[in-house]
């Protein structure tokens, strides 16, 4: 691995608490300032001594902060050593929580790579391909259906949106019982990442743990009822129906913990990243009008008043520079979380088993020797550069690379093509933006929006407020 230049800083004590409860804060910014004063590779050990298996290791094992694609490189290469973290919960032992959390993300080796491909088949290219025409007139028709010249809750639109895509042409059919599945995982995650989850561990009725508890019990419940209606045929458009009908890893009928554990994972995968790619997309394009006025340019010239489907998005260079460069300035999942599953090492220093890894996307997309001026948005670079999955790690890399990424990356171009050919956005003078991972990151609020017909006025953007403005250099 090439690590030129880069050393190991250990922080314990006082000083690596203090950095853990900044990161606890706001971990974009604890993560910039930590590897601003030490370099992109820290350690954070905090805890008492203790003596397990005949060794010495800290009560709460070591947090790794990482950045730059030589980290991406070496731990996505080593699937069986380094585990991914679910973005469910978990739970205690023998709970629905527990249960619903130990899907594709948490899988290594075979068990993995034997979900990952079955998953493959409902969003390979060509099975998008075939639904692109479909997918754009839902895409349409939905949006037609937004407000004029009035205030919308744009987060909420961009939810029902893009959530209506992922469960009609993921998991069978837009429905009331598939959309309350993904409406209760959604919020499940949410719970999840919130700090109140951590900072009080008890099953109270009044507790964030509590109610995380209580409402895996229902998404358990309703996952089961849902999948049962889907056993007898496999849809190859339909996760549910691939999960409940194919064999599990081990070549046996699949149980109820497995299609509990593998439909809940994709539910949360599917829809999470695509809304927030979609609403960031929205609001940088909203914010650089020059940026606006140039897309529309091409839609217009390319397309007309229609909003383009696959084959058409193919001939839209700008439009792809525009989503690459908003996923690389706000990723949608901009802290990736590997454990490790056995004593091992980082850049050739020792691990224990159990460390946390952090490899930070959002800063990896930044590294001044890929990105010149990364703050910046300017999609035009995406004509120059030509990034390695490492060096631009949005969807992963290698075998834990995204299965997902070409069905969530054109469902945004389309979406954002459909808005900006239908209307334009505009955004109070009084708008304020702060964001949140949870773990995609998301707009803190709500975004309230008005939604004018595209009549060909030029775009303007009134200046914005709030944390956003620490992350991204806006024109004014």
């Amino acid at each position: 691995m090439a690590y030129a230049g880069v050393s190991l800083v250990r922080l314990r004590g006082p000083t690596a608490l203090r950095w853990a409860m900044q990161f606890a804060r706001d971990p974009l910014l604890a993560t910039r300032r930590v590897f601003d004063a030490f370099g992109p590779f820290v350690s954070l050990s905090v805890g008492l001594p203790l003596v397990r298996r005949s060794r010495t290791v800290l009560l709460g094992v070591p947090l790794m902060l990482t950045a730059g694609a030589a980290f991406q490189r070496e731990l996505f290469s080593d699937q069986e050593t380094w585990r991914g973290v679910s973005v469910l919960p978990g739970g205690p032992k023998g709970s629905a929580a527990r249960r619903i959390s130990a899907g594709l993300t948490r899988l290594t080796g075979a068990r993995h790579a034997h979900y990952r491909k079955l998953v493959q088949t409902a969003m390979r290219r060509t099975n998008v391909e075939a639904a692109a025409a479909r997918m754009a007139q839902i895409m349409q028709a939905e949006i037609a259906r937004w407000p004029l010249d009035a205030a919308i809750d744009l987060s909420e639109h961009i939810r029902q949106l893009m959530r209506g895509i992922i469960v009609e042409f993921l998991f069978g059919g837009d429905s009331a019982e598939t959309r309350a599945i993904a409406e209760l995982t959604s919020h499940i995650t949410e719970h999840k990442w919130a700090r109140s989850a951590f900072a009080l561990p008890v099953n109270l009725p009044i507790t964030t743990f509590g109610r995380i508890l209580r409402e895996s019990e229902l998404l358990e419940r309703r996952i089961l009822e849902w999948a049962a209606s889907k056993r007898g045929t496999i849809d190859e458009a339909d996760l549910g129906s691939i999960i409940v009908n194919s064999p599990d890893a081990d070549g046996n009928p699949p149980g109820d913990d497995t299609i509990v554990s593998q439909l809940a994972s994709l539910f949360a995968l599917s829809s999470e990243g695509s809304e927030s790619v979609l609403i960031w997309t929205l609001l940088l394009v909203q914010q650089h009008p020059a940026v606006t006025a140039a897309l529309r340019d091409e839609l217009h010239a390319r397309l007309g008043r229609k909003s383009p489907s696959l084959d058409q998005t193919g001939d839209l260079p700008y439009l792809d520079a525009v989503v690459k460069e908003s996923m690389r300035i706000l990723p949608p999942v901009p802290l990736l979380i590997r454990v490790a599953q056995r004593d091992t090492t980082i850049a050739g220093h020792a691990v224990p088993q159990g460390t946390r890894a952090i490899l930070n996307t959002f800063l990896t997309n930044r590294m001044p020797d890929v990105y010149p001026e990364g703050h910046l948005f300017r999609p035009e670079r995406w004509f120059t550069v030509t990034p390695s999955a490492f060096e631009f790690p949005v969807f992963g890399a290698g075998a834990r690379a995204c299965p997902g990424h070409w069905f969530g990356s054109s469902a945004v171009k389309i979406a954002l093509a459909g808005i900006l050919t239908h209307g334009q956005l505009d955004l109070p003078s009084d708008t304020r933006i702060d964001y949140r991972v949870q773990p995609t990151m998301r707009p803190r609020q709500s975004i309230r929006a008005i939604f004018h017909r595209n009549d060909g006025i030029k775009p303007t953007a009134a200046p914005v407020s709030g944390t956003i403005r620490a992350l991204v250099d806006f024109p004014h």
